[in-house]
């Protein structure tokens, strides 16, 4: 197979078997291959259709690829793996690029001298060398960090080969590296030395003295400086002949009386909690013989760099010998600090004038130490490259919010997270004490999630409750929920969160500022970059590129699925920055979005899924800037996905809002719909009497308007009350007047609607036969008019009506579990979970009833969960009576009791006086399974009491024999 090769380092080349390729002659061609070989990942087309055509609209972006794609793809066949999306380099296929073989060489902490050298010979220029592409800022933006960080890989490789060169007397071979380091970084002051050095040790001393003139008159020229003192020492030794052909490099002096290893860790954290799984991986990457010579703790202001930074060290005083230094380097100059490390070491700098000579000093101090370096909150690379040791024995580890610096300095990065809830509740018990935190758990948990962990946050939280001990938990919680002042409640004494927050604020240009407050309409919930491009009115490509940036910044995370978040304290601060005359603008971009993405995606639930929290927010924004017709529309395109996927909460906040508007704009007509969307919506989450008292006003208004359509509508909804609050005769007469208005109307599926409720007060009264036919006739109705909603629920309700026929010996259960099955089938299809629910209840029943026990406790089970996260009830209350009668007739019958008494609370608020009976029957029997006669007796006593109030004369019957004496 054919051989791939890219040389990147200088003009670019790119051969197959050693040959040039014709296709690639184009630059963009160059460009795609250069960047899939160097990433080495799969990328997608839209990526990669912005990344080489940035300024242009993305469907001339894309077209430009395909073109692309289309001529390289004969030549590079076997290389690439082209799909609909995406595209990557085939690694079953040979390639080589030279930058990969660079970084392999350079990889170790210590590399061999073969490897350095192999290194040096591959760095024949600047990565991608005067390689310009036309609309590519991103292509640009991703070039210029990796330059940087290659030239400093390669400066420091020449310096390295210089040096040992130098320790072996191989002056000439010294010279070249010298020469080479002095070409990457003219104004390098210590290469002009080392090479004046060499020049002179090599008897070259006409040369030496030239070396120093050129120094000299560069830094004149370029930066207007004299040069150093150690320079000008230098110059004057070569220039008195003190320096001989062969002699020893001069070395700094080392003390004849060693003084204890520096140990400048800062004091311990009083109150520090978890990070155990951190702490025990950093300890080892530090300790490692090939671990990273740079290790960066990267995370958001206030997420605990610092702090973890002392914990670790304070376990790493034996790995290093011969000290840990400590340097804040936000407040401290780089000489400040590099003259305070010598005197660590009792080395005096202070006659060295200029930065270079003292950090070059200092490296020689560090040759030969094993030393941890820790550079604490780390704002600038430039400011702390002449920190940053030689030894190959020296570790460093720097604390920073911006992971493109850390990479800049070629560090391993180590992303902190907030704490997790377990460790959140264990802070706030450290400082207000143990009996404290346990008598309010919830108010503590509260507190932990509204903060979300955040360390700095979490301790002035409880810094502040410490000094008010008679506050409650639940009054600190109470406040911290008021998100336009809950950054004012987080600062005591020096520590603030919001000061912590300003230090990244004021690093951010105006560009990034604006979008960082922007993101503050979000509140702390993800996002994608489509909407965010919207709101900020930029195209996705140069706003996905911001975003970048805030991620690599530590203020914004990405999170699965191409999607970000902002930490909600963040997003306080963010929408402090949001000024107010920008704001009415914005949210209405905002709504607008989301109005957009509603309509589109109306039965797409994989899609609305991710987007439910932002859709409502969106909606109450339109509805606080009073766009009437926006609230309006975004109820007409989430009302039936609300109802298909048991989202009930939200439709009734929707309704609400809908309600203000529809009489602001005097829309009769959409108001009375919307009184009927409500009414439904109550029903689905067993609110009855609510759903009774707005129907009942319907009533009213519908009959007065003469508003025949919607008066139907109202019958029906009432009928659905009625019934399910046992008042049979009510909902059959309501039944009976919406048929005569369907009728008139000749609305068949209306008309099948109510004979569904039908089928189902018959259901009630135990009319199984009755029921079951009613509800064939339904179903009829539905599947001639294609109705699949209609026909989901009518399938279900058979389910049921079969099952308690089989109790009676009336029908068998297969024609019952293929009902089941394809109603379990069709609401899948449908996405429609509150179904879903129902159609696992009735395979639950029937799979109880001829002994598949577990498959039936599975089922169960899955419905109780679903019915739970929808917010269905009632439901919810005979699917875990079911559940308990299953673990019953798998003699399982502590558990069946401990189900059986966790549903009574539940209904007793749905005034389910029936299933109560019939629940404390089971109870009953469970105790009497155990042997507890006085608590069966008991059980049996309040079923009885509840039986009677109903007049359900079949369970009084049933009691009967176990309540006498």
């Amino acid at each position: 197979m054919s051989r791939l090769e890219l040389t990147t380092f200088g003009v670019p080349h790119i051969k197959i078997d050693g040959r040039s390729i014709a296709a690639l002659s184009a630059r963009k061609a160059q460009a795609l291959l250069i960047y899939l070989a160097v990433t080495n990942q799969q990328h997608s087309r839209q990526v990669l259709a912005g990344l080489l055509w940035g300024e242009m609209p993305e469907d001339k972006a894309r077209r430009n690829l395909r073109v692309t794609l289309s001529r390289i793809r004969t030549p590079l066949e076997a290389h690439l793996h082209i799909r609909r999306r995406s595209l990557r380099l085939n690694e079953a296929a040979p390639f080589w690029v030279d930058v990969a073989e660079f970084e392999s060489c350079l990889a170790p902490a210590n590399p061999s001298l073969a490897q350095l050298e192999r290194a040096a010979a591959l760095y024949r220029g600047h990565f991608l060398q005067d390689f310009e592409l036309r609309d590519a800022p991103l292509f640009e933006d991703w070039i210029r960090p990796l330059q940087e960080r290659y030239r400093q890989m390669a400066m420091e490789t020449m310096y390295r080969l210089a040096t040992h060169f130098t320790t072996q007397k191989q002056y000439a071979t010294a010279i070249d590296y010298a020469n080479r380091l002095l070409q990457l970084e003219p104004w390098l002051e210590e290469a002009h030395r080392q090479l004046m050095l060499l020049l002179a040790l090599s008897g070259k001393r006409s040369a030496a003295l030239n070396q120093y003139e050129s120094c000299r008159n560069l830094l004149q020229e370029e930066l207007g400086i004299e040069p150093a003192a150690a320079t000008v020492a230098l110059y004057q030794q070569i220039l008195n002949e003190e320096i001989q052909p062969a002699a020893q490099p001069i070395a700094v002096t080392q003390p004849a009386l060693a003084s204890p290893a520096p140990n400048q860790v800062p004091a311990g954290i009083n109150h520090f909690v978890g990070r155990a799984t951190d702490t025990e991986t950093l300890a080892k990457l530090l300790g490692a013989e090939d671990g990273p010579p740079l290790l960066a703790l990267v995370g958001m202001g206030g997420v605990g760099k610092s702090s973890l930074a002392v914990q670790l060290v304070k376990t790493m005083q034996s790995a290093f010998p011969d000290g840990i230094l400590w340097a804040n380097t936000a407040s401290s100059e780089p000489m400040s600090i590099l003259e305070s490390w010598a005197t660590a070491y009792d080395y005096d700098f202070s006659r060295i004038g200029d930065l270079e000579s003292m950090a070059a000093a200092f490296r020689g101090v560090l040759a030969d130490k094993h030393t941890l370096i820790v550079l604490d909150d780390v704002t600038s690379a430039s400011r702390i490259r002449p920190l940053l040791p030689n030894g190959a024995h020296c570790r460093v580890l720097l604390t920073t919010r911006n992971q493109d610096l850390a990479r800049a300095l070629n560090a391993q990065v180590w992303l902190l997270r907030e704490l997790t809830s377990e460790n959140g509740r264990l802070l706030l018990s450290n400082v207000l004490g143990q009996n404290r935190v346990a008598a309010e758990p919830e108010a503590a948990a509260e507190i932990c999630t509204l903060l979300q962990n955040l360390p700095l946050a979490l301790e002035i939280t409880a810094q502040r409750l410490k000094s008010r001990p008679r506050r409650r938990l639940a009054d600190m919680a109470e406040q911290l929920r008021d998100e336009t002042s809950r950054l004012s409640q987080l600062q005591i004494s020096d520590q603030a969160v919001r000061a912590s927050f300003a230090v990244s604020w004021e690093a951010l240009d105006a560009e990034r500022k604006r979008i960082f407050a922007l993101i503050g309409l979000f509140n702390g919930r993800s996002f994608t970059a489509e909407a965010m491009a919207h709101i900020a009115n930029m195209a996705k490509y140069p706003l996905e590129d911001r975003l970048f940036d805030l991620v690599n910044l530590s203020l914004l995370r990405e999170e699965a699925e191409r999607r970000y978040q902002q930490h909600p304290l963040l997003a306080d601060f963010a929408r402090e920055k949001l000024g107010e005359d920008v704001r009415e603008d914005e949210y209405g971009r905002f709504a607008h979005y989301y109005l957009q993405f509603a309509q589109q995606n109306q039965t797409d639930y994989d899609a609305l899924r991710p987007e439910w929290d932002n859709l409502m927010a969106a909606m109450e924004a339109a509805h606080t800037h009073q766009l009437h017709q926006t609230v309006i529309d975004f109820a007409d395109a989430l009302n039936d996905a609300w109802f298909a996927r048991g989202r009930y909460s939200q439709a009734c906040q929707g309704y609400e809002w809908v309600n203000k508007s529809v009489l602001k704009l005097n829309n009769k007509n959409r108001h009375n719909q919307n009184l009927l969307d409500w009414a439904r919506a109550y029903i689905e989450q067993s609110n009855f009497d609510e759903a009774r008292a707005r129907l009942e006003n319907c009533l009213k208004i519908f009959q007065d308007e003469d508003d025949l359509i919607h008066l139907a509508n109202a019958q029906f909804l009432l009928s659905r009350v009625a019934m399910n609050q046992s008042n049979y005769e009510e909902a059959t007469k309501l039944v009976n007047h919406a048929l005569k208005i369907r009728g008139q109307l000749n609305d068949q599926i209306g008309t099948a609607d109510l004979i569904k409720v039908q089928a189902r007060i018959l259901y009630g009264q135990r009319l199984y036969q009755d029921a079951y036919q009613l509800g064939h006739e339904a179903l009829s109705i539905y599947e001639k008019y294609n109705h699949q909603l209609g026909r989901l629920q009518t399938l279900n309700l058979l389910v049921n009506c079969q099952v308690e026929l089989k109790r009676s010996g009336k029908t068998d259960l297969e024609k019952a579990l293929q009902n089941g099955q394809n109603a379990l089938a069709l609401a899948e299809s449908l996405q429609n979970s509150g179904e879903k629910v129902v159609a696992l209840y009735g395979l639950s029943r029937i799979h109880l009833i001829i002994g598949e026990m577990k498959l039936a406790e599975e089922e169960a089970k899955q419905s109780l969960e679903a019915s739970r996260q929808i917010g269905d009830r009632r439901t919810e209350a005979m699917v875990t009576m079911h559940l308990s009668e299953i673990f019953y007739y798998q003699e399982e019958y502590h558990e069946a009791l401990q189900v059986a008494y966790s549903i009574n609370p539940l209904l007793k608020i749905l005034e389910a006086k029936g299933n109560e009976a019939v629940n404390w029957w089971n109870i009953g029997h469970f105790h009497q399974k155990l042997q507890e006669l006085d608590h069966a007796r008991k059980a049996w006593s309040n079923s009885y009491k509840l039986a009677n109030e109903i007049q359900n004369t079949g369970l009084l019957e049933r009691l009967r024999p176990y309540l006498q004496p």
